[in-house]
């Protein structure tokens, strides 16, 4: 049992059962959710100890440099499922131990470790009860049809435990087949643990059903600032075609890098629909480059934004340590219309020579993200001028650290689709120059994950491509 004083609870269920629509519930009633499997994922890539160990027992495959080599492993996986316990037994140490961290952490009635592999033979001892989302195996096959055309996760169905041995261990059990009302177990089981009855929450459901989720897509895009070097890259050949991609995949949030205030008025004017706020960098006005924040006034709210430098006196105009130019963060507190759902969205671009600058720069960031929102749901967006492998985006996501970002790409159930690289130097694909990203914490979902490298006779709207998620609140 953790030393919190707060229940931790166990959430388990087989795939297909609909768990994680039962966690978002849950998220709604302002219960925190541990997710297993992004923090296994972060660990998998970030954790050396454990790339060590899942090269000794998978082989060197198993990772492309650095990279997890996901598609390898699947496979073995598949050829020998034997190896499955294997793998978990090198990696779910490490996840209870960053569970442990994370519980001492929450402030709520209690808290949900979300989990697929629960049975009486690994029940963590930190876990004060079991809840455990069952369905039947129709409606758990039609539910993986409709996300996915893959049949390994069929195939991974048979791996699981058994409805049977979850119930062995279940302290709750929630029925979530397609006939099954779920509201009501949720409230029984949320009032037998609190004492607390939802009978107002209870009616908020019942009118809207869908309130537990809110999409959003985002997108990060370095529209490259106005230069007349660029020749015939200049940004009066490029703006329109910059707004039509915006307007064509409808992001609803977009974070920009390098716009000068009359690039951003150019792109207002193209984007109705649109509003957009941030400060000039050298004077916290309108003098030079804008991390701007561009938003959809249709679906979205704007409650406040700020802006503060990437300095040691982060609330007014100044150079960061040995960083070459003034850099900011904007950030928003928003609220969406249709659910009323509160949460941030950040956008930032890193400096470009200063390496202390990055280092510094990332600490404060995740340090500014807690002061700022606190146990509301984050977006990031940003050029970050640093790879995957880079100390600033080690620092973001490092997992032992309860304030870090998560890589909206590392979660994206559909995986990333597009070049990995974002920086095309007005070309193509530059190798090992993956520096734009979207970070999430504290609940978003990355339903998928893209780099768009649309041209028009054969011209870039930019030098980096933008990136975009689809994410769920």
């Amino acid at each position: 049992m953790s030393n919190n004083l707060i229940p931790f609870i166990g959430i388990t269920g087989g795939i297909g059962s609909g768990k994680s629509l039962i966690c978002r519930i849950f998220s709604c009633l302002h219960i925190p959710i541990f997710d297993s499997d992004s923090v296994a994922k972060q660990l998998i890539e970030q954790d050396p100890e454990i790339r060590e160990a899942l090269i000794q027992l998978l082989g060197p495959q198993a990772y492309v440099g650095k990279t997890y080599n996901r598609i390898f492993v699947k496979q073995r996986l598949r050829e020998q499922p034997s190896l499955v316990s294997s793998l978990n037994q090198v990696i779910h140490p490490a996840v209870r131990q960053a569970a442990m961290r994370w519980h001492q952490e929450q402030q709520s009635p209690f808290a949900l470790y979300e989990s697929a592999l629960f049975t009486a033979e690994n029940k963590p001892k930190f876990l004060d009860h079991i809840i455990a989302v069952q369905a039947p195996l129709p409606d758990r096959l039609a539910r993986i049809e409709q996300r996915t055309t893959s049949t390994d996760m069929k195939h991974l169905i048979k791996l699981q435990p058994s409805e049977e041995s979850y119930s062995k261990i279940a302290d709750y059990i929630i029925k979530n087949g397609n006939q099954d009302e779920i509201w009501p177990q949720i409230r029984t089981i949320y009032q037998s643990i609190t004492g607390k009855i939802l009978l107002l929450l209870f009616l908020t459901f019942a009118i809207l059903p869908n309130a537990s989720a809110q999409k959003i897509k985002a997108m990060t895009f370095n529209i490259r600032m106005d230069t007349k070097s660029d020749g015939i890259n200049q940004w009066s050949n490029r703006s329109k075609h910059c707004a039509e991609l915006i307007q064509f995949h409808e992001a609803d949030f977009i974070g920009m890098q390098e716009a000068f205030i009359h690039q951003i008025k150019d792109l207002a004017t193209n984007l109705p629909g649109y509003a957009w706020f941030g400060k000039g960098r050298d004077d916290g006005k309108e003098s030079g480059e804008f991390s701007p924040l561009f938003y959809n006034t249709k679906k979205f709210t704007l409650i406040r934004e700020k802006t503060f430098w990437l300095s040691d006196s982060c609330e007014k105009v100044g150079f960061g340590w040995d960083a070459a130019c003034r850099r900011v963060v904007t950030w928003g507190e928003f609220q969406a219309k249709s659910t009323g759902k509160k949460f941030f969205v950040f956008n930032t671009h890193f400096d470009h020579i200063g390496k202390i600058a990055r280092r510094e720069s990332a600490k404060l960031v995740l340090r500014k993200i807690a002061e700022i929102a606190g146990k509301h749901p984050v977006l990031m967006t940003g050029d970050f001028n640093a790879t995957p492998e880079d100390e600033p985006i080690q620092i973001l996501v490092d997992p032992t650290n309860p304030e870090r970002l998560i890589d909206a790409e590392k979660i994206s159930k559909k995986g990333h689709y597009g070049p990995y690289s974002t920086f095309n130097a007005f070309k193509q694909e530059q190798e090992g120059k993956h520096i734009d990203y979207i970070f999430v914490k504290n609940g978003p979902r990355c339903l998928q994950h893209s780099t768009h490298t649309e041209t028009w006779e054969n011209r870039f709207p930019s030098d980096h491509f933008p990136v975009s998620a689809i994410l769920e609140l």
